[in-house]
């Protein structure tokens, strides 16, 4: 997205942007139209370029990047229960299912056709070649972001990298390691041609040579091709102008790059505006006018450490291990809801509402009944407050993360940036690929990695030697700094994928706080005829094993369906391995 403050050039590109939408088409598939006249004519101009730019940007919605990448994991449990997104995350879904699977497929394809249009043309305008290739190079970061998303959910997907003609719509899919060849390619150009300086001023949110790196380094992890991705995540930490933050900034308005330039950790991000281009996501976190749909898990919950370093208990991370060191700072098992946020890293609060914050969720779960809450004490459950108006949820907890308190309840004004790649991914990225490649981490590298994340939240550092000493696993730990440093930023679905967690993370109950919290604070069990699992916490959706629809199969669940719709049109693109043809 690019941020001009001309009004006059505002409206400009939103004409601009009205075309393409109406040229481009959302069925990959489907002979795509053209008028060969308008694009004869129209790329001459710099300006031209910089228009037509624009709607390529807008790929970065909030509709992939949140609700397909995260509501499909397990960190962010969707609100209803019937909806597309929740059947994925609990392999309830079924081969012939449209969304999300036709869905997220003809989105993905429509964008990437608005590059190939970009890409197919940018050429022909009459100014200095490396102008033009500047543009291009964003264009084509974008189109490997789509690319990444498509090739990490469906595996082998068509190759598309132009406008394409009917004799070409009906063809195989291309495979995965295939495409990654090609992405390596096109970004390895693109860092090539794009600038080193952060772009800020009337350039804000366009992309750098620093972004174009930090995708590949993304696009080569998931694909475990470590070295690229050590590499190029190593060159932008050392020479890049990237680094870290205010935590709880940079997921709010006063953290957003054209707000506040001192932000030098959204590498890549989505930008919005006022009256523009607005998101929900402040409705859809926590509103005291509907149900929450982005829930945080109670596994997400269980995974803060301590302040000490040390587990406040074994969790999924070390399931079923009794020999795991807990520490003495965490009351367990909980008795009241306040025990949960007592003593955990710092950035729990940061990303979830506790007891004592600012409440934007109207009632909440307290005893007086039908007040609005200016402070918040406790969740909300439908079936324990019937006909209160409030922040009705399914886990009893709420993220903080890209709310704003206030606009809450208020559809679609919200103007939030959201960040597709921040510079704590970065060090992240190097410091897995390292791992991979060396079978361990040196307390230098943790250094270089990690514990400058904790660092900036005051947070007890990563130490091989406590590790050992409590028994914990590096590895384990590293996944675990991943999940709560990047919660929410669009990447748990990938993550769990490239692990192979599918069968740990996937499938499980849906939880709430444990039956004797509930009963402690809350007087009753909001889900009683679901019962508890085996930690002690109330059900909400049981897994297969308690007698439910959720479950994995790692048959079949670590690749969706190629969309049935797709395959009646084009028999060629087959089907992945365990699904139905």
């Amino acid at each position: 997205m690019i941020i001009n403050t001309d009004m006059k050039t505002i409206k400009y590109i939103l004409v601009l942007l009205l075309f393409w939408a109406n040229t481009s088409c959302a069925d990959f598939l489907d002979r795509y139209p053209q008028d060969s006249v308008t694009n004869e004519t129209y790329w001459k101009t710099e300006e031209q370029l910089r228009a037509a730019l624009y709607p390529c940007y807008e790929a970065f919605e909030y509709e992939l990047m949140i609700k397909w990448a995260e509501s499909t994991a397990e960190t962010v449990m969707w609100g209803d229960k019937n909806s597309g997104l929740s059947k994925v995350s609990g392999g309830k879904h079924a081969y012939t299912d449209g969304f999300p699977f036709t869905s997220y497929w003809r989105y993905s394809y429509g964008h990437i056709y608005t590059c190939n249009n970009f890409l197919d043309n940018y050429d022909k305008a009459e100014i200095e070649q490396d102008v033009k290739d500047v543009y291009a190079a964003e264009v084509k970061v974008i189109r490997a972001w789509l690319y990444f998303m498509l090739t990490t959910f469906y595996g082998d997907v068509p190759w598309v990298d132009h406008v394409i003609t009917a004799d070409e719509a009906y063809v195989p899919r291309t495979s995965r390691n295939q495409i990654i060849d090609y992405l390596m390619n096109d970004l390895e150009w693109a860092a090539s041609k794009l600038p080193e300086e952060r772009q800020l001023g009337t350039n804000v949110g366009r992309i750098d040579r620093w972004g174009a790196l930090a995708m590949q380094a993304r696009i080569a992890l998931q694909n475990e091709r470590y070295d690229i991705a050590a590499k190029a995540a190593k060159e932008v930490i050392d020479k890049g102008p990237y680094g870290l933050y205010d935590y709880e900034k940079i997921y709010q308005l006063e953290g957003d790059v054209e707000v506040n330039p001192d932000n030098n950790e959204s590498i890549i991000y989505s930008v919005y505006i006022k009256d523009v281009r607005m998101n929900n996501m402040p409705n859809e976190t926590c509103c005291p006018t509907d149900f929450i749909r982005f829930n945080p898990s109670k596994t997400l919950v269980d995974a803060y450490l301590c302040t000490d370093g040390m587990p406040a208990k074994a969790g999924l991370e070390y399931y079923k291990q009794t020999n795991i060191k807990t520490s003495p700072l965490y009351k367990y098992p909980e008795e009241h809801y306040v025990d949960y946020f007592q003593n955990r890293d710092p950035r729990m609060k940061m990303t979830l509402y506790a007891p004592g914050d600012e409440w934007p969720g109207g009632d909440d779960g307290d005893a007086e009944y039908r007040k609005p809450n200016p402070i918040f004490n406790l969740p909300r459950f439908s079936s324990l407050q019937p006909g209160r108006n409030g922040a009705n949820g399914i886990t009893g907890f709420y993220f903080k993360k890209y709310n704003v308190k206030s606009i809450a309840g208020n559809y679609n004004i919200s103007h939030n940036n959201l960040n597709v790649i921040r510079f704590p991914e970065v060090l992240l990225i190097y410091a897995e690929a390292l791992y991979k490649t060396k079978g361990t981490l040196s307390q230098d590298d943790l250094d270089y990695t990690v514990n400058k994340l904790r660092d900036r939240v005051g947070m007890h550092r990563m130490n091989l030697e406590e590790l050992t000493e409590w028994n914990l696993d590096l590895w384990t730990e590293l996944k675990r700094e991943r999940r709560v440093e990047l919660s929410f930023d669009g990447m748990r679905y990938a993550d769990v994928m490239r692990w192979k967690e599918g069968e740990l993370r996937f499938g499980r109950a849906i939880t709430g706080p444990s039956l004797k919290v509930c009963m402690n604070d809350l007087g009753a069990n909001p889900y009683p005829d679901t019962g508890v699992d085996e930690f002690g916490d109330v059900i909400y959706e049981k897994s297969k094993v308690e007698g439910g629809a959720r479950y994995f199969d790692p048959a079949m669940h670590y690749l969706w369906p190629v969309p049935y719709e797709e395959r009646v049109k084009n028999p060629l693109l087959g089907q992945n391995p365990g699904w139905p043809e």
